[in-house]
């Protein structure tokens, strides 16, 4: 009777936990003074970001990709939408330079060639935002060595930033 007991009590103690799943994207931007370049790179979980790309084209796979051209077309398109540079309330267009899958994950690759007038930029980043509430996107900015680190939420996910980040 104890042993029953026992089991009981731990199969009701496990049952009251549940799973929680994470909705977490990173973006690393990195400056590159020399070709003044920003050098992103976005990483998601690949299943969460092809739910996203299904409300564009439903029958969309990802890794592997069942249609290359057109996941690699509704991923620049995605992430113009929801990662957008501006200076000077003006658009700073990224180059989508490709993506890769590692484990469950997608890695997207862009950069943002800046004229010699920029010295800071507002980044929004709304990346899954349309999947669930929960998502939560964090932004690190390096330049000269240093970094600066954001959190993006819906009510929070704007952020100005400084090319020069001060010592």
């Amino acid at each position: 009777m104890r042993i029953i007991s026992l089991v009981f009590l731990t199969v009701f103690i496990l049952s009251s936990f549940t799973l929680h799943k994470f909705y977490v994207s990173t973006t690393s931007i990195k400056f590159i003074p020399d070709d003044r370049s920003l050098q992103i790179t976005a990483q998601v979980f690949a299943d969460d970001f092809e739910f996203a790309l299904k409300k564009m084209a439903s029958g969309i796979k990802l890794n592997p990709d069942n249609n290359a051209d057109l996941v690699d077309s509704l991923t620049k398109k995605y992430f113009q939408k929801n990662l957008v540079f501006k200076s000077n309330e003006r658009d700073l267009p990224f180059d989508y330079l490709g993506k890769i899958y590692r484990n469950d994950l997608l890695v997207a690759y862009l950069e943002i060639l800046l004229d010699s007038t920029v010295i800071n930029f507002d980044v929004k980043n709304t990346l899954l935002f349309d999947f669930t509430d929960d998502q939560k996107n964090i932004l690190h900015f390096r330049s000269q060595g240093r970094r600066r680190s954001f959190l993006s939420v819906p009510s929070k996910h704007t952020f100005d930033i400084e090319l020069n980040l001060s010592k």
